[in-house]
């Protein structure tokens, strides 16, 4: 398949990659800007196998099932991908931009992943608060500080269980 990147390296800027001892929410040194991985033939796993829900949805035949080019994730400045609950997308805005999840063609796309039967979580990298929105609406949740492969997870309120 080819790839249909095009000139977005957000992934490169906001997801921690261990490997390299990247941090989330800074640029990784191997990323040129607007072009690409200079270690593309030798760039970590978890950066081979990365597609965020931008990119998986350029591989759909239909095109109404891709999303528009204005929800590229350089573009909207939100990196639509998986997390750790496989009930939940992970909406992770770009450093300088935290409430890009707000933009009304961004919040289409979370309201199109709720009404499936799913919740998305937004805010920055790294951040400890973020947003969670789902079939009861949006609430703030809190969340760990990032393990050492950059996971963060669901602290739950007192009295709630997990």
């Amino acid at each position: 398949m080819t790839n249909h990147c095009g000139t977005c390296t957000a992934c490169c800027r906001i997801f921690d990659i261990p490997e390299l001892q990247k941090p989330a929410g800074k640029w990784c040194e191997h990323c040129e800007i607007g072009h690409g991985c200079s270690i593309y033939n030798a760039r970590p796993e978890v950066c081979q196998t990365f597609e965020c829900l931008w990119l998986l949805s350029q591989k759909r035949e239909n095109p109404r099932e891709r999303f528009a080019p204005e929800l590229r994730p350089d573009k909207c400045k939100v990196v639509f991908s998986p997390s750790t609950n496989e009930a939940i997308i992970a909406a992770t805005t770009m450093p300088g931009a935290p409430l890009a999840w707000e933009r009304s063609d961004v919040m289409g796309v979370i309201k199109n992943i709720v009404s499936g039967g799913m919740s998305v979580v937004a805010g920055a990298p790294r951040s400890n608060h973020r947003t969670m929105i789902d079939r009861n609406g949006t609430h703030g949740v809190r969340l760990t500080e990032p393990d050492d492969f950059g996971v963060q997870w669901n602290i739950p309120d007192e009295g709630e269980t997990q």
